[in-house]
């Protein structure tokens, strides 16, 4: 089966001529398509990484010819659906797992503008205390992400928010937002004891109205040091000897796992933090 999306991912070569030589059900293929197109992932979830993976592909079509309607550039496009790549390499090329995650991409809720990503999204969580945050459940914003493989370059991220902005005011008009919306171990508030002043990540948190965190560790022990609770279930333990004993055999092959395996040796936790932009101030953080 020829996937014309290739063209804008970047597989891996060896991955490209698997799906060349896999014996794919094209019904199977263009019904879960359908599917998945519409962001919904019943069927696909106890497929194999190979066939999730030309499901995906497959899917991505109708989003590129999404585009063509709104009338979005297809490097837009390009950088969105970079990110099957990417999820690709995170389970070794076997092909794709996260289609959940991917499923925003291809459901044209997601988009890659700059450095960052940005999801139309409405918040109706029931475990976030909206008491702390500037709009209520149910409202409308826009989250972003912050996609791996590239630096967290401070002016690339105020211009990739800059412009967000343009592009939702265009494309999407009747998405009414004033908050933009991140959840990320890189805005954890007590990052600061640890990460330089002038550090990326600290000064990323300063483009953020940080509003709360919590001591969810399990992403910034991803992100930092490449371990999880499956792999490193002393970490997350409560006995107070065993997660110190599982610190001290953490890596320390970059400054920011020496400041933070440092900073949690003294007894202390990594977490998450939940942080707003009102867009009307985007246009002042380049000044």
């Amino acid at each position: 089966m020829d996937f014309e999306i290739l063209d804008y991912v970047s597989l891996d070569k060896g991955l490209e001529k698997k799906l060349c030589e896999y014996d794919f059900s094209s019904s199977k293929i263009v019904r879960l398509s359908k599917r998945y197109f519409k962001g919904k992932t019943f069927g696909l979830n106890k497929q194999n990484n190979m066939t999730k993976l030309a499901v995906a592909l497959k899917a991505a079509e109708k989003t590129l010819a999404r585009y063509s309607e709104i009338g979005i550039d297809e490097e837009v496009f390009k950088a969105t659906v970079d990110d099957i790549r990417i999820w690709c390499e995170n389970c070794d090329n076997t092909g794709l797992n996260n289609v959940g995650w991917i499923k925003n991409h291809i459901s044209c809720k997601l988009f890659k503008i700059g450095r960052l990503q940005f999801q139309l999204f409405s918040c109706a969580s029931p475990l976030i205390d909206y008491s702390k945050l500037p709009f209520s459940k149910g409202e409308k914003l826009i989250y972003v992400h912050i996609p791996q493989g590239e630096k967290l370059s401070i002016d690339a991220c105020k211009k990739s928010l800059s412009m967000a902005n343009e592009f939702f005011a265009r494309y999407f008009p009747k998405h009414k937002y004033r908050y933009y919306f991140c959840e990320s171990w890189l805005l954890y508030e007590n990052n600061k004891l640890f990460m330089k002043e002038n550090s990326n990540i600290a000064q990323f948190m300063n483009l953020f109205d940080v509003r709360f965190s919590l001591n969810n560790e399990d992403q910034a022990f991803e992100r930092i040091f490449n371990v999880n609770r499956h792999s490193h279930p002393d970490l997350f333990c409560q006995n107070i000897e065993k997660r110190l004993l599982a610190v001290s055999n953490l890596p320390e092959n970059t400054s920011l796992q020496k400041s933070a395996k440092i900073y949690l040796s003294s007894g202390n936790k990594l977490g998450t933090g939940t942080a707003v932009i009102d867009k009307n101030t985007i246009a002042g953080i380049n000044d």
